[in-house]
C-alpha cells in the first residue's frame, strides 16, 4: 500500500512523501526531493519494528544535507579526478565541488533535484531531466526512480535512463544503515562480500589505478567480520573504510555485500545489476550525527572510471534506455 503522509512547499514546488507498507506492516518512506528514501522501518529478531537508515525528524534538513542522506546520487556518483574527462576525443570540464575533483554530481546533482512522481498499485516512480551540460555532462538525460516494497522486505529501486548524446551515468543510493535502530555503533555490526577485488585510493578517495586482491588485507570480508575489529588491520592515514569492491562476474542472484546487527538480529543483502559497490563507514559524519553512527553499501560503477582504462564505464547510447537496479533484502 502507497499512501502520501505529507507534502511541503520548497522553491515553489511540491515536496512530498511517501509510505509504501506491505502486509507484514513493515514500511519505507521516500520522497521527492533527491527521490530519497527517508526511513526504512523494518522488524528486529522479537519483531519490534525500528527504521535502520540515518533520517533527519523534519523535510526542511533534507535541502541543506551536506551527506547526501538516502538520496538519489548522479548524474555520476563517487568521484570523478580533476573534475574532467575525455569522451570521444571530447574533453569535458565538470563541477569541481570535492576540491579539485567532482563528487556525486557536482552542484547540481540528482540530490538537489524536486522529481515529479507516478503512484502506481506496487510502486512509486519518480521521474526528472538534466540537461545538456548541467554540472558539465553531455546530453539531455531523462531518469526515472522506481521504489517498491515487498511483502518479504525487499527494497527494489530502479534506474532507467535515456540521453541524445553519448553520456556517462552512473547512479546510486547513498542511504546510511545502522541495523541496531542506533543504539549500537556500526563498527560493531558484521560485514561480508562477495567480491573479487578493491580499488586502491589516495588520501583524496581517488582511485590510483591498482586493483587488488582481498587475499591477508583488512579488506578481505569474505568470511563476515567485525567492522571495528577489522581497521585494526588496516595501515592507511584514512581511518575507516571509503572503499570500492568489485566482481569480475557479478551473478544478481547473489548478494554483493551482507550487513548482520547481533544486537537487533536483523540483516541487510545487497544485489545489484552493478559490478561493485562503495562501502563507506561514516567517518566524516557529524552535526545532528557522529562518526561511525551509520555505513553505506553504494551499488555503483567504478568510481573515476572515465579516467581509468582498466575500470568499467557506463555509457549511455544515444536513445537507448539503459536500467540498472539495486536490492536491498532485510532479514
Amino acid at each position: 500500500m502507497i499512501s502520501k503522509i505529507n507534502s511541503i512547499i520548497h522553491q515553489n514546488k511540491v515536496v512530498s512523501v511517501f509510505r509504501i507498507k506491505n502486509n507484514s506492516g513493515a514500511y519505507v518512506e521516500v520522497m521527492n526531493y533527491g527521490a530519497t528514501i527517508l526511513s526504512v522501518v523494518v522488524p528486529d529478531r522479537n519483531n519490534k519494528l525500528e527504521n535502520i537508515i540515518l533520517h533527519y525528524n523534519n523535510i526542511e534538513s533534507y535541502f541543506t544535507d551536506p551527506f547526501y542522506l538516502g538520496c538519489t546520487v548522479g548524474r555520476y556518483a563517487n568521484r570523478i579526478s580533476d573534475a574532467k574527462f575525455i569522451l570521444d576525443g571530447k574533453t569535458y570540464y565538470l563541477d569541481k565541488n570535492d576540491v579539485e575533483n567532482s563528487n556525486h554530481g557536482g552542484f547540481n546533482g540528482l540530490n538537489r533535484k524536486i522529481f515529479d512522481y507516478k503512484v502506481n498499485e506496487d510502486n512509486i516512480v519518480f521521474s526528472t531531466e538534466s540537461v545538456d551540460r548541467e554540472s558539465g555532462f553531455p546530453g539531455n538525460l531523462r531518469l526515472d526512480v522506481s521504489y517498491s516494497f515487498s511483502d518479504n522486505n525487499e527494497l527494489n529501486i530502479e534506474y532507467k535512463a535515456m540521453a541524445d548524446k553519448r553520456t556517462p551515468v552512473n547512479f546510486t543510493n547513498h542511504a546510511y544503515f545502522n541495523l541496531s535502530g542506533e543504539k549500537q555503533s556500526i563498527l560493531n555490526h558484521l560485514f561480508k562480500v562477495n567480491a573479487d577485488y578493491y580499488l586502491e585510493t589516495d588520501d583524496s578517495f581517488l582511485p590510483t589505478g591498482n586493483i587488488y586482491p582481498l587475499d591477508n588485507t583488512a579488506f578481505d570480508f569474505r568470511r563476515a567480520g567485525e567492522i571495528g575489529q577489522m581497521l585494526q588491520l588496516k595501515n592507511e592515514i584514512i581511518k575507516g573504510y571509503n572503499t570500492y569492491f568489485g566482481t569480475k562476474s557479478n551473478k544478481s542472484d547473489m548478494p554483493l555485500a551482507s550487513v548482520t546487527d547481533n544486537y537487533s538480529g536483523r540483516s541487510v543483502d545487497l544485489y545489484t545489476s552493478m559490478p561493485g559497490f562503495q562501502f563507506y563507514t561514516g567517518d566524516y559524519l557529524s552535526g545532528n550525527f557522529i562518526p561511525f553512527e551509520g555505513l553505506c553499501i553504494e551499488a555503483q560503477y567504478h568510481p573515476d572510471g572515465l579516467n581509468h582504462s582498466l575500470f568499467e564505464k557506463n555509457i549511455l547510447e544515444p536513445d537507448i534506455e539503459k536500467i540498472d537496479w539495486i536490492k536491498y533484502s532485510f532479514r
